[in-house]
């Protein structure tokens, strides 16, 4: 895009995102963490500008970080991505979200440095209990991960996987039912 096209866009929805900045800096250390996951300019005003503007996901955990009482009077202005549904008490600092529609990340607990793709669901078991998930935890397409479980740290869990049992710390998980493939950079076939 031509760079002088490029900023009047940007300066223009500057003017709607008058209220989102004024919060930004209000809570910039719970957004800035997030941030850098998404921009490539690092954090600071023009960086959330940009990423705002253009990333509908991050406008998720944007809304999210400021919880529902505040973000309720300015989602209107830049709409969420409405099919990613985010029901966790909480999350660590550092989540990406990337391409997330039809998305519902209902847990007991995310830990920092999440990263998630599209069509994941993390949701309730037959007893009702949801998952807690590690720090450092890589969830790809169309997976699901259900009940009382715990994921343990520096997890990757690969696409259409299907996890309903305790996924201990430094594996990659695949398939349905859920193989763990490698453990500790080891490969292994062991299953859940």
């Amino acid at each position: 895009m031509n760079p002088y096209a490029q900023a009047v866009i940007l300066s223009v929805s500057a003017l709607r995102m008058i209220p989102h900045i004024i919060l930004y800096k209000v809570y910039r250390k719970r957004i800035d963490p997030d941030l850098e996951k998404y921009s490539a300019d690092g954090t600071g005003v023009g960086a959330f500008i940009k990423v705002c503007t253009r990333q509908q996901v991050f406008r998720n955990l944007f809304y999210y970080r400021l919880g529902e009482y505040v973000s309720v009077f300015i989602k209107w202005m830049l709409p969420p991505e409405r099919t990613l549904h985010i029901w966790c008490p909480y999350i660590g600092p550092g989540a990406h979200f990337e391409h997330n529609y039809a998305t519902y990340l209902n847990a007991e607990h995310i830990g920092s440095d999440f990263y998630c793709l599209q069509l994941v669901t993390l949701g309730n078991g037959k007893d009702g209990r949801r998952p807690t998930v590690g720090n450092r935890v890589s969830i790809y397409t169309g997976a699901t991960v259900f009940g009382g479980i715990t994921i343990g740290d520096d997890v990757t869990i690969g696409a259409g996987c299907v996890v309903s049992k305790n996924v201990p710390a430094g594996c990659t998980v695949v398939g349905n039912p859920a193989v763990i493939v490698r453990q500790d950079n080891q490969k292994v076939h062991i299953r859940l």
